[in-house]
């Protein structure tokens, strides 16, 4: 039985423990860690868990009782026991983004190539879903022939937060498409354009700009447009279209009873993301405890995707203030991530 170690424990981090306790095989929850002790002592009852409650993350990365750590903490909080889990030669799934700056992504790649061994895996659970699995094999297995070109839709009904602003919409959201796109094409960005179309009147955010459209070219020449809002209003709405030499391949609409009823056909949309990649979230988890479990690297996405998540974003966020290109100037990639 695989013992984790849980550092934050918020929402994602409910979402994680419930699947652990209730869905998934071979891990336990053994230590808890958060800033606010009330948030781990209420992840502790909620769940029935046996763990116990640190007092700091050294004491949780560190403890003879955990062998794999778990970081669902701030965006902003995930560097200190990433680093300290792999100083510790611990696995270690860490919620996305990995880091919110790029100098921090950085620090973590550069900490495991001292090491020369991978620990982490990202919580880019969108490749763990079975429907973008197909989209992938279906690329990859030549069937559409060469991906030229992509449409994606990233829909919101509402902000998750009154305080959601224009840069939250390619770090909290556009962040997923940023990931999903570089993996399934297999090739890297070269730039990134961040424009504003008319906005949305019902948006009650005054510091969000809504809607947008981001646009990513790769170094082969595909180019994939991105539509984002927060304020849909109809529910959560996602989207990938990919355009080949010789077909194309897209995400079907979500499987959802079909009703007949008052002179129309119809289905259902969810009003946010909780029930759409409620499957992927636990293929993800359950890959990742498997990986530790043998003491093998990690399959899923590595600190590297991770770095090329942040820089895309911060290149995004500078491309909002002029609505301009932004070229995307990557390093070469790691022998360890090859």
């Amino acid at each position: 039985m695989l013992r984790l170690g849980l550092v934050g424990c918020g929402a994602i981090a409910h979402t994680h423990t419930a699947n652990i306790v209730n869905k998934l095989k071979g891990a336990q929850i053994t230590f808890v860690f958060d800033v606010f002790s009330a948030a781990a002592q209420k992840i502790v009852r909620d769940y029935n868990l046996t763990a116990k409650i640190a007092s700091s993350i050294d004491e949780l990365v560190n403890s003879e009782e955990v062998d794999a750590v778990l970081v669902c903490s701030r965006n902003d909080a995930h560097v200190e026991p990433i680093l300290a889990a792999i100083k510790a030669h611990k696995p270690v799934f860490s919620e996305k983004p990995l880091a919110t700056t790029y100098e921090d992504c950085q620090k973590i790649v550069a900490a495991e190539i001292e090491e020369n061994q991978r620990f982490l895996q990202v919580g880019f659970m969108r490749r763990y879903d079975p429907f973008y699995q197909q989209l992938k094999q279906t690329i990859d297995g030549g069937k559409i022939g060469k991906p030229l070109m992509g449409y994606c839709r990233h829909f919101t009904a509402e902000p998750a937060t009154n305080y959601f602003e224009t840069p939250n919409m390619i770090n909290d959201a556009f962040i997923h498409e940023i990931d999903i796109i570089h993996w399934l094409f297999g090739d890297d960005y070269v730039s990134v354009q961040v424009q504003y179309a008319r906005q949305n009147s019902l948006n009650k955010n005054d510091n969000l700009v809504d809607p947008q459209i981001a646009t990513v070219k790769m170094k082969q020449g595909a180019i994939v447009n991105t539509y984002l809002t927060q304020n849909s209003q109809y529910g959560y709405d996602v989207k990938c279209q990919i355009i080949g030499e010789k077909g194309i391949a897209e995400l079907p609409d979500m499987p959802k009873l079909e009703m007949h009823s008052v002179g129309k056909i119809y289905h259902e949309i969810d009003h946010d993301w909780t029930y759409r990649f409620e499957e992927a979230y636990q293929l993800e988890m359950q890959d990742f405890i498997d990986q530790a479990t043998r003491h093998e690297a990690p399959t899923g996405p590595t600190a590297w995707d991770g770095l090329v998540a942040a820089l895309t974003a911060d290149n995004a966020v500078e491309s909002q203030q002029s609505q301009q290109v932004v070229e995307i100037k990557l390093p070469e990639r790691p022998v360890l991530y090859q």
